[in-house]
């Protein structure tokens, strides 16, 4: 077996085994138009959708890898009607089912999910010579033409992969909820990254001592009952 039908050979294993790079399609939480109303308790609403990778159907390898890696990313939609501002880490728990979850955060779950990018270098092997003779005593081709085209398909393997990671982990930190200060009356979007592989309806509560409207905020320390901090 020759040199080059070895590297043919290689090259077409790499080829069946991981295909081409795949890029990365935004999720937009702000687009969708297809979210589930929760049973969330108290005046924050959550509304929330599902397999949020797989709605534009071209992030097959990243949803390949939320599979694998034990993942459930979820595009939500928050809206505050309290008469005050909430921190959605520090005022409200999340409940997955009837148990509290706790949210990846971003960075890490981008991480996690990124698709591989130096894999694709042995596409240089994948070359093509035009022409030639082939001796049959050796099976080694002579003369003809070698076409260099393993590291363009190599690079442009690798510029996909690369690309496509930068997007996912740009947008998952755009939309990272993490301490997000949401005002009065406001909706926010935000992309959650869950360790679960069973899905469970969502639904957001108050913390326990969280304020609740309608009723006052505890007085600053020091502050004498029945007064007026000045």
């Amino acid at each position: 077996m020759n040199r080059r039908f070895t590297h043919l050979l290689a090259a077409g294993w790499l080829a069946f085994t991981t295909g081409c790079a795949g890029s990365y399609s935004l999720i937009r939480p702000k687009s969708i138009n297809t979210y589930t109303p929760s049973a969330s308790t108290g005046p924050v609403a959550l509304d929330y959708q599902f397999d949020a990778l797989r709605l534009t159907h071209r992030n097959k390898k990243y949803v390949k890898k939320e599979n694998k890696m034990g993942y459930r990313v979820v595009a939500v939609r928050v809206t505050n009607n309290w008469d005050r501002e909430v921190n959605f880490t520090r005022d409200l728990n999340l409940l997955y089912g009837e148990r509290p979850v706790g949210i990846v955060p971003s960075a890490i779950a981008a991480h996690d999910l990124r698709q591989g990018v130096a894999i694709y270098l042995l596409y240089v092997l994948l070359n093509v010579q035009v022409g030639g003779t082939t001796d049959p005593r050796t099976g080694n081709t002579v003369g003809g033409t070698f076409l260099p085209t393993g590291p363009f398909i190599a690079g442009g393997n690798m510029l996909v992969a690369s690309g496509g990671n930068t997007n996912l982990r740009k947008e998952f930190a755009a939309y990272d909820l993490t301490n997000r200060i949401i005002k009065p009356g406001e909706t926010v979007y935000g992309i959650l990254s869950l360790r679960e592989t069973a899905v469970a309806p969502l639904r957001l509560e108050p913390r326990a001592g969280t304020v609740q409207p309608g009723l006052p905020a505890p007085a600053p320390a020091g502050a004498m009952p029945g007064t007026t901090p000045r």
